[in-house]
């Protein structure tokens, strides 16, 4: 099993949410986080003077699948949500060594 943390522009929830439902993931975690990398400042007005904007805000998404699974996931994410930009997002890998359901005691595969 791999676990995928995958951090996206927020504006690519949606399309994200499909590939997970089309590729066979039974579950996510969203959560908006911020950061800064080498996307750089974008210049904003507000009350008439400009500032610049160091951190931007992303949605990170967290899934634990099987490899074949994960492989499809991390072709479809680069192939359909790449901005071709900078701060466009990455893809973060680890391996699961087990997984347990806390109701039921299944473990593996079919705690997912």
């Amino acid at each position: 099993m791999k676990k995928l943390e995958i951090v996206i522009r927020p504006e690519k929830v949606a399309q994200m949410k499909r590939i997970l439902s089309e590729c066979g993931a039974h579950g996510a975690m969203f959560t908006s986080v911020s950061g800064y990398g080498n996307q750089k400042s974008e210049q904003y007005v507000f009350r008439g003077k400009p500032y610049y904007e160091q951190i931007f805000l992303k949605t990170k998404v967290e899934t634990v699948v099987d490899e074949e699974t994960a492989d499809q996931m991390i072709e479809r994410v680069l192939k359909e949500l790449s901005t071709g930009e900078i701060g466009g997002g990455k893809i973060f890998i680890y391996p699961v060594e087990e997984s347990i359901r806390i109701r039921t005691g299944e473990r593996g595969q079919d705690a997912l």
